[in-house]
């Protein structure tokens, strides 16, 4: 298999815009995952779209990303994540957004990935703090505990 192949069909299809792509899509999914190579989570991050027309199918992209942790450590899966982001702008923020809140919500996830943030380019580093406090921002009951963790750890 050609994983240039796959990621033409994830990108060629991440709209979903009927069922045809959506079958396009999830097999290509599919595919990758059965590679069982971690660092493809840079080719599924090229997956997402903030203009899709099925979110539903586009959260089996994160769930896909996610069973990496079941593979190799978070440790390694969450900093091939954290790598892949500029991969992901500018056509994915909200996407990106959702994979933080995740990030945010699971405890031992979140204190890996402040880690990881020191260990990003600068550009980078400033975009992940401007989406963590866009996401404190906007539900600072939910997350201004989390949110404040990562950030008291970067200063």
């Amino acid at each position: 298999m050609d994983i240039l192949v796959e990621l033409a069909e994830l990108k060629n299809n991440r709209l979903l815009r009927d069922e045809s792509e959506i079958k396009k899509f999830e097999i290509a999914i599919e595919s990758i995952l059965n590679l069982q190579n971690v660092n493809h989570i840079e080719i599924l991050c090229q997956g997402f779209d903030d203009s899709t027309e099925n979110d539903e199918v586009m959260f089996g992209l994160i769930h896909a990303i996610e069973s990496y942790d079941n593979l190799v450590s978070s440790e390694i899966s969450l900093e091939v994540l954290a790598k892949s982001i500029p991969k992901m702008i500018p056509h994915a923020k909200e996407w990106l957004k959702i994979l933080h809140k995740r990030i945010l919500n699971h405890e031992s996830s979140r204190d890996i990935y402040k880690k990881i943030i020191l260990t990003l380019n600068i550009d980078t580093q400033k975009y992940i703090v401007s989406q963590l406090n866009s996401i404190k921002e906007k539900n600072p009951v939910r997350f201004e505990e989390s949110v404040n963790s990562i950030l008291d750890f970067l200063k």
